[in-house]
């Protein structure tokens, strides 16, 4: 959860291969943690990967009051792919084929679609079923007052759970009736916040919803008042960072290159100097600035720890991260040479940091016209805190207020009075540290006699969202998939052969479970 949005949309396309952005929404601040500062990366997807059309539904502003006249709409987006409902998956109901529903989180939702390719192609195939992918208000196309969404606070606080959730419902309903479906059993999906928003869509909505796939959904970390049962403090978010470089073999040299970076950003010599070596468009605004942008990408690629190369993204990032500072650091003569020539006059210790963090930089962020990185660091909060103009940025102000702190990779003191004065200032709104405990459950939806039932918790421990996640079985109802090697929500991708036995059992485990659960829907005419 990051900072700034900035949702570029673009298209690519080569031989053989269409190119199909996608954002990995993570649960992080203003600037969804995986698609931090709006970074955007072009993932390849075969010409064979299922295509959707774009559609609009006519939805609900506030679900919340009873409206005469009839309440204000909006546009939601939400895609849809009918191409293996096609009676193939006939259930003992006379449904023509279950219903497969992705709970779009925070950001556009057509980068969602390449990026969970087990709903998409895998489950589709195997079920003959409909695909229909829902976005969140404020995000993407879905913008209810259109460009004054976010600018406005009077606009923007129509943007809740609650409502998400209703609109999600309201869709839904109103699609199955449209495609004489109403018998159809339909399973929700959803990664990191997505994930959020399945548990408690079938926690709210079961009659709508048999059964739900939470991957990677983080919701121990909004139940801070319970974190001390669960083995959660305000460091563990930015300890499993720091875990996951330490067994790489680099966490003292990444430490190293964000310290330098901010001696170096303390002048301004200093400053343009770090803008030569990193290869930043321009020179870092101050003392932090290129810092953050180092940082980001530092705890997210963590997040996108994934066995093969996505874009400009190598197969295992942070490995990759380790190998270039190892490189680079046994180029360079003993730290204590007081001999300079390095890039921009650096000591050549310094210069090896250097190098390397700019070789981490482009394994994150596209370089801007080809030749140089334009981000924006998103602030100092561990995976993301409130920002102006910006939806995660009032969400984070909000319902997924993040009371971390970091260390390592990241220093950071929380400051919660610091924080409300920055939503108070942004939005006119204040933190509800406690409000997704009191209306849906927090750790408590996970009870053993928690009324929730046929929802799947998945986390890979890679991850650092897998410290809020909920990590034990504690009711057949609710299966519970550990993968010591994922990273963010994994199990929703695709098939790959590059794929861990971990994931490939999680998957086939979840197959079958959902499978289930659709049958039982059907016998018993839901």
């Amino acid at each position: 959860l990051k900072l700034q949005f900035l949702y570029l949309i673009a298209l690519h396309a080569s031989v053989g291969i269409t190119m199909s952005l996608r954002l990995l929404c993570f649960v992080a601040g203003a600037c969804c943690a995986a698609g931090f500062n709006g970074r955007l990366e072009a993932e390849p997807v075969a010409e064979d990967y299922p295509k959707y059309e774009e559609m609009f539904f006519d939805q609900v502003l506030d679900h919340e009051r009873y409206h005469s006249p009839p309440p204000p709409t909006w546009k939601q987006r939400y895609l849809m792919n009918a191409d293996q409902w096609t009676g193939q998956g006939r259930l003992e109901n006379g449904c023509k084929g279950p219903w497969l529903f992705y709970t779009g989180n925070e950001g556009s939702i057509d980068g969602f679609w390449a990026s969970a390719g087990f709903v998409v192609k895998d489950l589709a195939k195997e079920l003959g079923a409909m695909v229909v992918f829902g976005e969140e208000r404020y995000y993407g196309k879905s913008m209810p007052f259109g460009a004054s969404s976010l600018n406005d606070t009077r606009n923007v606080q129509y943007l809740t759970i609650d409502q998400i959730l209703a609109d999600y419902a309201n869709l839904l309903t109103a699609l199955q009736k449209e495609h004489n479906a109403t018998n159809c059993p339909v399973i929700a999906f959803g990664g990191s916040f997505g994930g959020t928003l399945t548990t408690f869509f079938r926690l709210k909505y079961p009659h709508i919803v048999a059964g739900g796939l939470a991957a990677s959904a983080p919701f121990g970390y909004y139940d801070p008042q319970h974190w001390a049962e669960h083995g959660v403090t305000e460091y563990t978010w930015i300890d499993i960072v720091n875990k996951d470089y330490k067994d790489a073999g680099c966490l003292t040299e990444v430490i190293a290159a964000r310290t330098t970076m901010q001696t170096l950003g303390s002048t301004a010599a200093g400053r343009k100097t770090l803008q030569e070596v990193l290869g930043l468009c321009s020179v870092p605004r101050d003392a932090t600035d290129a810092e953050f942008i180092f940082t980001d990408a530092i705890e997210t690629l963590p997040q996108m720890d994934y066995t093969y190369q996505i874009g400009i993204t190598p197969a295992y990032p942070v490995n990759a991260t380790c190998a270039a500072f190892k490189t680079e650091m046994a180029k360079a003569v003993p730290a204590f040479t007081l001999r300079s020539g390095g890039s921009g006059g650096l000591p050549p210790a310094t210069d090896a940091l250097m190098r390397a963090a700019k070789k981490v930089l482009s394994f994150y962020y596209p370089l801007q016209d080809g030749k140089c990185v334009a981000a924006v660091g998103q602030g100092g909060v561990p995976g993301g805190g409130p920002a102006a103009n910006d939806a995660w940025g009032y969400q984070s102000c909000t319902e997924t207020f993040h009371e971390f702190a970091g260390r390592g990779v990241r220093d950071y003191t929380r400051d919660l009075a610091k924080d409300v004065a920055l939503c108070t200032k942004y939005f006119g709104a204040a933190p509800h540290p406690f409000v997704q405990r009191t209306d849906f459950g927090g750790y408590r939806v996970n009870h053993p006699l928690s009324p929730l039932t046929n929802v799947i918790f998945s986390n890979g421990l890679r991850d650092p969202w897998s410290g809020g996640g909920m990590l034990k079985q504690e009711s057949p109802s609710r299966p519970v998939f550990i993968m010591p090697n994922g990273a963010h929500h994994a199990d929703l991708r695709a098939a790959n052969p590059a794929d861990t036995p971990d994931i490939t059992a999680t998957r086939q485990q979840e197959t079958q479970i959902i499978k289930q659960w659709i049958a039982d829907a059907a016998k018993a005419h839901w």
